[in-house]
C-alpha cells in the first residue's frame, strides 16, 4: 500500500474567540489560528484536502488575514507546487472557511461526502451563515463525486462520515510509514479538543492562551455542531482507527504549521 507524507498548509488566518473552539469554555478569551489545508505527499496523484477561505476582511464575524486565492496559490508555491497540478481535491465540509476557491484548480476530481452535498442546501437556520450554499452550483460543473463513507480516494487514502460537528463531514485515513493519520476537519479545531486537560497552547499570533483543563473529560467539543452526540462517536471513531490522538490533524491548529507528518 502507498505510504503517504501529509504537509498541512497555513493558507490564511482565522481570528476567533475560544468558546468557538472549546464550547462555553473561556468564553471570551481571543485567539487567532490558521486555516489549513494538506497535501498527501507520495502517491502518483497529487492530492489535496481543502481549499481555504473565502476573500474577505471579517467574515461572519470571524476577521481574516491572508484570506482567497492568493494564500491558497502561495502556500503550494512553497511546496513547488501550482494549483493546476493538483489532481484530487477533498473537501472535508462546505464551510467557508474549507471549501472556498475551488476555481484555482481546473484539473482536479472533487470528492464531498454525499450526505454533506444534501445537508449544505438547507443547513440549520444557525448555520446557513457559515455555509458556501452558492458553491454546490459550482461544483456540479466540476469533476464531483459525492462519496460515501469508506470510499478509497486512492490507494492508501480513504474518507469516512465523521458528522456532529456538520452532518456529513468526512476525514481523511491516509496510510503512512507510521501507520494510520486522521486528517479531522473540523470535528477538532485544535489539539485542546482532542487534550482537554492541556492548561495553555500558542496561536498563531505567539499568544499564550490560557485554558480551563477539563481532566474528566476524554474530549472537549467545539462550539458549532449540529450533533454532540455524534461528534462523540465520531471522535471516538476516529481514535479507533488513528490509534493514536497524535495520529490526529486537526483542522486549525498552529502547531502543525510547517511540519510534515509522520516527521521521520
Amino acid at each position: 500500500m502507498t505510504e503517504y507524507r501529509i504537509r498541512p498548509l497555513e493558507v490564511a488566518q482565522i481570528t476567533a474567540i475560544k468558546a468557538v473552539v472549546t464550547q462555553m469554555c473561556d468564553l471570551i478569551t481571543p485567539l487567532t489560528v490558521p486555516v489549513l489545508a494538506f497535501y498527501l505527499e507520495g502517491g502518483s496523484q497529487k492530492i489535496l484536502v481543502d481549499t481555504g477561505v473565502l476573500e474577505s476582511e471579517n467574515y461572519h464575524g470571524f476577521p481574516l488575514s491572508g484570506s482567497g486565492p492568493r494564500g491558497m496559490i502561495k502556500a503550494l508555491a512553497e511546496i513547488g507546487l501550482k494549483p493546476e497540478d493538483i489532481d484530487i481535491v477533498i473537501i472535508t465540509h462546505m464551510h467557508f472557511d474549507h471549501a472556498a476557491n475551488i476555481s484555482l484548480f481546473p484539473n482536479a476530481r472533487f470528492i464531498l461526502q454525499k450526505k454533506e452535498w444534501e445537508y449544505a442546501k438547507a443547513p440549520l437556520p444557525l448555520q446557513r451563515a457559515v455555509y458556501l450554499t452558492d458553491l454546490l452550483g459550482q461544483l456540479e460543473k466540476y469533476d464531483l463525486i459525492l462519496a460515501d463513507d469508506g470510499y478509497e480516494v486512492a490507494d492508501g487514502v480513504n474518507v469516512i462520515c465523521v458528522p456532529g460537528h456538520t452532518k456529513g463531514q468526512q476525514a481523511i485515513v491516509v496510510n503512512t510509514s507510521d501507520g494510520k493519520y486522521v486528517i479531522s476537519g473540523d470535528l477538532c479545531y485544535l489539539q485542546v479538543n482532542l487534550h482537554p486537560e492541556l492548561e495553555s497552547f500558542v496561536d498563531s499570533m505567539g499568544a499564550t492562551i490560557n485554558c480551563t483543563p477539563q481532566p474528566d473529560h476524554a474530549f472537549y467539543p467545539p462550539g458549532i455542531h449540529t450533533d454532540l452526540s455524534e461528534w462523540y462517536n465520531s471522535v471516538w471513531r476516529v481514535l479507533s482507527i488513528a490509534g493514536s490522538r497524535s495520529h490526529i490533524l486537526p483542522g486549525h491548529d498552529p502547531s502543525l504549521v510547517r511540519r510534515v507528518f509522520p516527521e521521520k
